[in-house]
Protein backbone atom coordinates (compact mmCIF):
# COMPACT_ATOMS: atom_id res chain seq x y z
CA UNK A 1 0.00 0.00 0.00
CA UNK A 2 1.53 3.14 -1.06
CA UNK A 3 0.99 6.03 1.69
CA UNK A 4 0.08 10.07 0.27
CA UNK A 5 3.35 12.12 -0.66
CA UNK A 6 3.11 14.08 2.82
CA UNK A 7 1.59 12.93 6.34
CA UNK A 8 0.01 15.34 8.83
CA UNK A 9 3.31 15.94 10.59
CA UNK A 10 4.94 17.22 7.63
CA UNK A 11 7.18 14.28 7.69
CA UNK A 12 8.70 12.60 4.34
CA UNK A 13 6.48 9.57 2.63
CA UNK A 14 7.13 6.42 3.54
CA UNK A 15 7.74 3.50 1.06
CA UNK A 16 6.42 -0.46 1.75
CA UNK A 17 8.25 -3.04 -0.01
CA UNK A 18 6.94 -2.87 -3.50
CA UNK A 19 6.66 0.52 -4.26
CA UNK A 20 7.34 2.53 -7.25
CA UNK A 21 10.38 4.17 -6.06
CA UNK A 22 10.47 8.00 -5.11
CA UNK A 23 11.16 10.14 -7.84
CA UNK A 24 12.92 13.43 -6.05
CA UNK A 25 15.19 11.86 -3.85
CA UNK A 26 15.91 13.91 0.02
CA UNK A 27 19.10 15.93 0.02
CA UNK A 28 21.62 14.47 2.13
CA UNK A 29 25.29 15.48 3.14
CA UNK A 30 26.24 14.05 -0.16
CA UNK A 31 25.63 17.08 -1.81
CA UNK A 32 27.81 18.09 -4.33
CA UNK A 33 29.44 21.43 -5.41
CA UNK A 34 26.88 22.23 -8.00
CA UNK A 35 23.55 21.82 -5.82
CA UNK A 36 22.77 18.70 -7.19
CA UNK A 37 22.04 15.15 -5.01
CA UNK A 38 23.07 11.87 -5.09
CA UNK A 39 20.13 9.99 -4.91
CA UNK A 40 19.69 7.60 -1.80
CA UNK A 41 19.37 3.98 -1.94
CA UNK A 42 15.51 2.25 -2.93
CA UNK A 43 13.72 1.80 0.18
CA UNK A 44 12.53 -1.51 -1.85
CA UNK A 45 13.07 -4.30 1.25
CA UNK A 46 14.41 -2.62 4.19
CA UNK A 47 13.17 -3.85 7.15
CA UNK A 48 10.57 -2.47 8.96
CA UNK A 49 12.45 -1.29 12.24
CA UNK A 50 15.25 -0.02 9.75
CA UNK A 51 12.50 1.96 8.39
CA UNK A 52 11.40 3.49 11.62
CA UNK A 53 14.80 4.66 12.75
CA UNK A 54 14.90 6.39 9.55
CA UNK A 55 11.67 8.55 10.56
CA UNK A 56 13.03 9.13 13.90
CA UNK A 57 16.17 10.41 12.69
CA UNK A 58 14.35 12.53 9.95
CA UNK A 59 12.22 14.27 12.32
CA UNK A 60 14.80 15.33 14.69
CA UNK A 61 16.98 16.75 12.27
CA UNK A 62 13.75 18.83 11.33
CA UNK A 63 13.07 19.85 15.25
CA UNK A 64 16.67 20.72 15.16
CA UNK A 65 16.75 23.27 12.06
CA UNK A 66 12.70 24.80 13.04
CA UNK A 67 14.85 25.70 16.56
CA UNK A 68 17.59 27.30 14.93
CA UNK A 69 15.12 29.19 12.49
CA UNK A 70 13.49 30.20 15.52
CA UNK A 71 16.49 31.42 17.44
CA UNK A 72 18.23 33.50 14.61
CA UNK A 73 14.90 34.89 14.03
CA UNK A 74 14.59 35.96 17.21
CA UNK A 75 18.32 37.23 17.38
CA UNK A 76 17.73 39.25 14.61
CA UNK A 77 14.45 40.78 15.25
CA UNK A 78 16.12 41.57 19.24
CA UNK A 79 19.10 43.35 16.86
CA UNK A 80 16.81 45.07 14.66
CA UNK A 81 15.33 47.23 17.86
CA UNK A 82 18.75 47.27 19.20
CA UNK A 83 20.00 48.98 16.42
CA UNK A 84 17.06 51.36 16.53
CA UNK A 85 17.51 52.27 19.78
CA UNK A 86 20.59 52.89 20.23
CA UNK A 87 22.09 56.85 18.61
CA UNK A 88 24.16 56.50 16.12
CA UNK A 89 28.00 57.23 16.34
CA UNK A 90 27.63 60.26 14.53
CA UNK A 91 24.57 61.49 16.29
CA UNK A 92 26.30 60.35 19.58
CA UNK A 93 29.29 63.02 18.85
CA UNK A 94 27.32 66.10 17.02
CA UNK A 95 27.53 68.78 19.17
CA UNK A 96 25.01 71.83 18.45
CA UNK A 97 27.39 74.85 17.07
CA UNK A 98 26.56 78.61 18.67
CA UNK A 99 25.43 80.60 16.35
CA UNK A 100 27.56 83.60 16.71
CA UNK A 101 27.01 85.31 13.66
CA UNK A 102 24.33 88.52 15.34
CA UNK A 103 27.16 88.75 17.82
CA UNK A 104 29.61 89.36 15.78
CA UNK A 105 27.54 91.75 13.81
CA UNK A 106 26.63 93.54 17.08
CA UNK A 107 30.70 94.04 18.32
CA UNK A 108 32.32 96.27 15.35
CA UNK A 109 35.95 97.12 15.09
CA UNK A 110 36.94 100.08 13.99
CA UNK A 111 36.90 99.16 10.30
CA UNK A 112 33.23 98.02 10.71
CA UNK A 113 32.69 101.43 11.94
CA UNK A 114 34.31 103.33 8.92
CA UNK A 115 32.42 100.98 6.84
CA UNK A 116 28.97 102.03 8.72
CA UNK A 117 30.02 105.92 7.37
CA UNK A 118 29.53 105.13 3.90
CA UNK A 119 25.68 104.34 4.70
CA UNK A 120 24.71 107.37 7.07
CA UNK A 121 21.08 108.30 6.70
CA UNK A 122 19.43 111.03 8.78
CA UNK A 123 15.91 112.62 8.17
CA UNK A 124 16.07 110.24 4.85
CA UNK A 125 18.66 112.53 3.80
CA UNK A 126 22.03 110.61 2.42
CA UNK A 127 24.90 111.47 4.79
CA UNK A 128 26.95 109.04 3.64
CA UNK A 129 30.91 109.23 3.43
CA UNK A 130 33.82 106.93 1.33
CA UNK A 131 35.28 104.62 4.44
CA UNK A 132 38.26 105.94 3.47
CA UNK A 133 37.47 109.46 3.78
CA UNK A 134 37.23 109.18 7.64
CA UNK A 135 39.56 108.41 10.44
CA UNK A 136 38.16 106.13 13.14
CA UNK A 137 39.72 106.27 17.04
CA UNK A 138 37.62 104.04 19.68
CA UNK A 139 38.52 103.87 23.22
CA UNK A 140 36.04 102.73 26.23
CA UNK A 141 32.96 102.88 24.04
CA UNK A 142 34.17 106.46 22.99
CA UNK A 143 34.21 106.71 19.45
CA UNK A 144 35.68 109.36 17.54
CA UNK A 145 35.63 109.91 13.54
CA UNK A 146 38.11 112.57 11.98
CA UNK A 147 36.87 114.06 8.48
CA UNK A 148 39.29 116.54 6.23
CA UNK A 149 36.36 118.38 4.98
CA UNK A 150 36.18 121.19 1.84
CA UNK A 151 32.46 122.04 2.58
CA UNK A 152 31.76 125.66 3.38
CA UNK A 153 31.15 126.89 6.79
CA UNK A 154 27.25 126.10 6.48
CA UNK A 155 27.94 123.24 5.00
CA UNK A 156 30.50 122.15 7.47
CA UNK A 157 28.74 122.45 10.49
CA UNK A 158 25.20 121.01 9.19
CA UNK A 159 27.15 118.00 8.03
CA UNK A 160 29.09 117.63 10.66
CA UNK A 161 25.86 117.50 13.05
CA UNK A 162 23.64 115.33 11.30
CA UNK A 163 26.67 112.40 10.68
CA UNK A 164 27.64 112.53 14.25
CA UNK A 165 23.81 112.12 15.22
CA UNK A 166 23.18 109.08 12.47
CA UNK A 167 26.24 107.56 13.57
CA UNK A 168 25.48 107.74 17.18
CA UNK A 169 21.69 106.13 16.17
CA UNK A 170 23.42 103.38 14.13
CA UNK A 171 25.89 102.39 17.17
CA UNK A 172 23.15 102.46 19.77
CA UNK A 173 23.19 99.10 21.21
CA UNK A 174 26.60 98.01 19.59
CA UNK A 175 29.54 97.23 20.61
CA UNK A 176 32.90 98.65 19.28
CA UNK A 177 36.25 96.80 19.78
CA UNK A 178 33.87 94.93 22.45
CA UNK A 179 32.98 97.61 25.07
CA UNK A 180 29.14 98.89 24.41
CA UNK A 181 28.94 102.21 22.36
CA UNK A 182 28.86 105.61 24.70
CA UNK A 183 28.73 108.46 22.89
CA UNK A 184 30.50 109.60 19.30
CA UNK A 185 32.68 112.73 18.11
CA UNK A 186 32.73 114.28 14.60
CA UNK A 187 35.19 116.08 13.68
CA UNK A 188 35.79 118.39 10.67
CA UNK A 189 39.17 119.64 10.00
CA UNK A 190 40.58 121.73 6.98
CA UNK A 191 43.39 120.21 4.29
CA UNK A 192 45.92 121.14 7.22
CA UNK A 193 43.88 119.41 9.49
CA UNK A 194 42.73 122.47 11.80
CA UNK A 195 39.83 121.81 13.65
CA UNK A 196 37.28 123.40 12.49
CA UNK A 197 33.87 121.96 13.96
CA UNK A 198 33.51 119.34 16.20
CA UNK A 199 29.54 117.73 17.44
CA UNK A 200 29.41 115.09 19.86
CA UNK A 201 26.58 112.61 20.99
CA UNK A 202 25.22 110.56 23.56
CA UNK A 203 24.17 107.36 21.30
CA UNK A 204 20.74 107.38 23.37
CA UNK A 205 20.24 110.73 23.06
CA UNK A 206 21.10 111.66 19.45
CA UNK A 207 18.62 113.23 17.73
CA UNK A 208 16.69 112.11 14.31
CA UNK A 209 15.74 114.88 12.66
CA UNK A 210 15.34 118.54 12.46
CA UNK A 211 16.84 121.73 11.34
CA UNK A 212 20.62 122.48 11.62
CA UNK A 213 19.51 124.26 14.91
CA UNK A 214 17.76 121.57 16.30
CA UNK A 215 19.83 118.91 15.57
CA UNK A 216 23.25 120.98 17.11
CA UNK A 217 21.31 121.73 20.36
CA UNK A 218 20.51 118.31 20.92
CA UNK A 219 23.98 117.64 21.36
CA UNK A 220 26.03 116.73 24.34
CA UNK A 221 28.61 119.61 23.07
CA UNK A 222 29.96 121.09 20.39
CA UNK A 223 32.51 123.81 19.20
CA UNK A 224 32.88 125.90 16.53
CA UNK A 225 36.21 128.10 14.94
CA UNK A 226 36.25 132.09 14.96
CA UNK A 227 36.22 131.46 11.10
CA UNK A 228 33.57 129.40 10.57
CA UNK A 229 31.36 131.11 13.22
CA UNK A 230 31.66 133.93 11.53
CA UNK A 231 30.00 133.08 8.51
CA UNK A 232 26.08 134.29 7.78
CA UNK A 233 24.56 131.77 7.64
CA UNK A 234 26.35 129.77 10.67
CA UNK A 235 26.19 132.26 13.69
CA UNK A 236 22.47 133.59 13.16
CA UNK A 237 21.17 130.65 13.21
CA UNK A 238 19.86 130.05 17.17
CA UNK A 239 22.48 128.07 18.21
CA UNK A 240 25.51 128.64 20.25
CA UNK A 241 29.22 128.91 18.83
CA UNK A 242 30.71 126.39 21.72
CA UNK A 243 28.70 124.90 24.23
CA UNK A 244 28.84 120.79 26.56
CA UNK A 245 31.97 119.34 26.48
CA UNK A 246 33.58 117.97 23.43
CA UNK A 247 36.27 115.29 24.27
CA UNK A 248 38.33 112.53 22.60
CA UNK A 249 38.03 109.01 23.86
CA UNK A 250 41.30 109.69 26.22
CA UNK A 251 39.33 112.18 27.87
CA UNK A 252 41.14 114.96 26.58
CA UNK A 253 38.69 118.41 25.78
CA UNK A 254 38.54 119.29 22.14
CA UNK A 255 39.38 122.80 20.73
CA UNK A 256 39.34 124.57 17.61
CA UNK A 257 42.21 125.64 16.02
CA UNK A 258 44.12 122.91 17.13
CA UNK A 259 45.78 119.88 14.56
CA UNK A 260 43.88 116.40 14.02
CA UNK A 261 45.63 113.37 15.82
CA UNK A 262 46.31 112.18 12.23
CA UNK A 263 47.64 115.79 11.08
CA UNK A 264 50.06 116.21 14.51
CA UNK A 265 51.17 112.47 13.18
CA UNK A 266 51.49 113.20 9.67
CA UNK A 267 53.87 116.14 10.69
CA UNK A 268 56.01 114.58 13.23
CA UNK A 269 56.96 111.79 10.18
CA UNK A 270 57.89 114.29 7.76
CA UNK A 271 59.98 116.54 10.57
CA UNK A 272 62.01 113.08 11.65
CA UNK A 273 62.33 112.14 7.24
CA UNK A 274 63.62 116.13 7.02
CA UNK A 275 66.08 115.51 10.22
CA UNK A 276 66.92 111.66 8.85
CA UNK A 277 67.56 113.56 5.52
CA UNK A 278 69.87 116.47 7.12
CA UNK A 279 71.86 113.87 8.78
CA UNK A 280 72.57 111.95 6.47
CA UNK A 281 73.43 115.00 4.45
CA UNK A 282 76.51 115.80 7.43
CA UNK A 283 77.41 112.60 6.99
CA UNK A 284 77.90 112.35 3.80
CA UNK A 285 80.13 115.62 3.66
CA UNK A 286 81.96 115.00 6.40
CA UNK A 287 83.47 111.38 4.52
CA UNK A 288 83.83 113.20 1.74
CA UNK A 289 86.14 115.91 3.24
CA UNK A 290 88.23 113.16 4.86
CA UNK A 291 89.10 111.62 1.70
CA UNK A 292 89.86 115.05 0.35
CA UNK A 293 92.20 115.44 3.39
CA UNK A 294 93.89 112.35 2.34
CA UNK A 295 94.39 112.98 -1.25
CA UNK A 296 97.72 113.85 -2.82
CA UNK A 297 98.15 117.77 -3.82
CA UNK A 298 97.52 116.88 -7.21
CA UNK A 299 94.81 115.03 -6.98
CA UNK A 300 93.13 117.21 -4.23
CA UNK A 301 92.66 120.17 -6.27
CA UNK A 302 90.56 117.71 -8.17
CA UNK A 303 88.93 116.65 -5.53
CA UNK A 304 87.92 119.48 -4.46
CA UNK A 305 86.47 120.61 -7.52
CA UNK A 306 84.30 117.16 -7.83
CA UNK A 307 83.58 117.58 -3.97
CA UNK A 308 81.50 120.97 -5.06
CA UNK A 309 79.61 119.31 -7.19
CA UNK A 310 78.86 116.82 -5.41
CA UNK A 311 77.93 118.71 -2.28
CA UNK A 312 75.87 121.04 -4.56
CA UNK A 313 74.01 117.81 -6.27
CA UNK A 314 73.47 116.03 -2.20
CA UNK A 315 72.11 119.60 -1.43
CA UNK A 316 69.75 119.46 -3.88
CA UNK A 317 68.89 116.28 -3.72
CA UNK A 318 68.47 116.44 -0.14
CA UNK A 319 66.06 119.17 0.24
CA UNK A 320 62.56 118.99 0.61
CA UNK A 321 59.47 121.62 0.34
CA UNK A 322 57.71 122.01 3.21
CA UNK A 323 54.39 123.84 3.38
CA UNK A 324 54.07 127.37 5.29
CA UNK A 325 50.49 127.54 6.23
CA UNK A 326 48.60 130.58 5.86
CA UNK A 327 49.11 133.60 8.21
CA UNK A 328 46.78 136.67 8.52
CA UNK A 329 44.48 137.75 11.44
CA UNK A 330 40.76 139.16 12.42
CA UNK A 331 39.56 142.16 11.50
CA UNK A 332 36.19 143.02 13.61
CA UNK A 333 33.00 144.31 11.57
CA UNK A 334 31.55 147.31 12.29
CA UNK A 335 27.73 148.36 11.28
CA UNK A 336 24.55 150.55 12.80
CA UNK A 337 22.76 148.89 15.30
CA UNK A 338 19.37 150.54 16.58
CA UNK A 339 19.94 150.84 20.35
CA UNK A 340 16.23 150.69 21.96
CA UNK A 341 14.72 152.67 24.83
CA UNK A 342 11.05 152.40 25.31
CA UNK A 343 9.34 154.88 27.21
CA UNK A 344 6.15 154.00 29.11
CA UNK A 345 3.50 156.28 30.10
CA UNK A 346 0.34 155.75 32.08
CA UNK A 347 -3.02 157.63 31.19
CA UNK A 348 -5.27 157.96 34.10
CA UNK A 349 -8.89 157.35 33.52
CA UNK A 350 -12.06 156.81 35.98
CA UNK A 351 -16.33 156.18 35.57
CA UNK A 352 -18.57 156.43 37.82
CA UNK A 353 -21.70 153.75 37.38
CA UNK A 354 -24.44 155.24 38.35
CA UNK A 355 -27.59 152.89 38.43
CA UNK A 356 -26.11 151.13 35.25
CA UNK A 357 -24.91 154.47 33.95
CA UNK A 358 -21.13 155.18 33.54
CA UNK A 359 -20.49 158.84 34.07
CA UNK A 360 -17.17 160.45 32.83
CA UNK A 361 -14.29 159.80 32.52
CA UNK A 362 -12.33 161.34 35.13
CA UNK A 363 -9.06 162.48 34.99
CA UNK A 364 -8.52 161.08 38.36
CA UNK A 365 -10.10 159.18 41.20
CA UNK A 366 -11.12 161.85 43.51
CA UNK A 367 -12.58 163.74 40.92
CA UNK A 368 -15.13 160.16 40.50
CA UNK A 369 -15.59 160.36 44.18
CA UNK A 370 -16.38 164.33 44.09
CA UNK A 371 -19.23 163.40 41.38
CA UNK A 372 -20.77 160.97 43.75
CA UNK A 373 -20.53 162.59 46.77
CA UNK A 374 -22.27 165.70 45.04
CA UNK A 375 -25.17 163.77 44.02
CA UNK A 376 -25.93 161.91 47.03
CA UNK A 377 -25.90 165.30 48.43
CA UNK A 378 -28.39 166.80 46.52
CA UNK A 379 -30.80 163.84 46.21
CA UNK A 380 -29.16 161.24 43.90
CA UNK A 381 -28.05 157.69 43.99
CA UNK A 382 -24.30 158.20 43.96
CA UNK A 383 -22.48 155.15 42.15
CA UNK A 384 -19.23 153.22 42.44
CA UNK A 385 -15.91 154.30 40.98
CA UNK A 386 -14.51 151.90 37.90
CA UNK A 387 -10.57 152.29 37.16
CA UNK A 388 -10.42 152.17 33.60
CA UNK A 389 -6.65 153.55 33.56
CA UNK A 390 -4.25 152.31 31.05
CA UNK A 391 -0.34 152.29 29.90
CA UNK A 392 1.26 153.18 26.56
CA UNK A 393 4.86 152.76 25.44
CA UNK A 394 7.01 154.55 22.90
CA UNK A 395 10.44 153.16 21.89
CA UNK A 396 13.00 156.36 22.02
CA UNK A 397 15.94 154.34 21.00
CA UNK A 398 18.74 155.32 18.74
CA UNK A 399 21.46 153.94 15.82
CA UNK A 400 24.80 153.60 17.09
CA UNK A 401 28.18 151.70 15.92
CA UNK A 402 28.26 148.28 17.02
CA UNK A 403 30.75 144.97 16.56
CA UNK A 404 28.64 142.47 14.40
CA UNK A 405 30.89 139.88 13.36
CA UNK A 406 34.17 139.35 12.45
CA UNK A 407 36.58 137.99 9.02
CA UNK A 408 39.41 137.15 8.05
CA UNK A 409 42.58 138.82 6.60
CA UNK A 410 45.28 137.00 4.95
CA UNK A 411 48.98 138.36 5.26
CA UNK A 412 50.10 135.67 3.94
CA UNK A 413 48.82 133.56 1.64
CA UNK A 414 49.91 129.76 2.28
CA UNK A 415 53.15 128.56 -0.01
CA UNK A 416 55.59 126.21 -0.51
CA UNK A 417 59.44 126.69 0.47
Amino acid sequence: MQMNDMNMNNEPPVYDSGDIKPTDPIPTEGENDAGLTEELPVYGDTPTDDRDKHKKIIAIAAGVVLIAGLGIGAFALSSHKTANTQPTEQEQTVTPVKDNSEEKTDNLSTSDVAKLCATLKLDDADLSIASDQVRIDAKSGRILVTQASEDDAVKMVDSTARRSAALAAVLNGKKVKGVSAVDVTWIATDKDGNIKVAVSYDVTKAPTGGSTADIINGSGGHVIADDIWSTDGVHDQGYDQNAGTVKKPDGTPISTGAKSEEKKESDDKDQKSDDSKKEDNKSSDSSKSDSKGNSSDSKQNSGNSQGSGSNNSSSNSGSQKKWVAEQGHWETDYSQVWVPNVVYTRHPRFWVNHGGTMVGPFDSSDAAYAWIINDGENGGIGGSVVDDSYTTSEDQGHYEQQATGQHWVVDVAGHWE
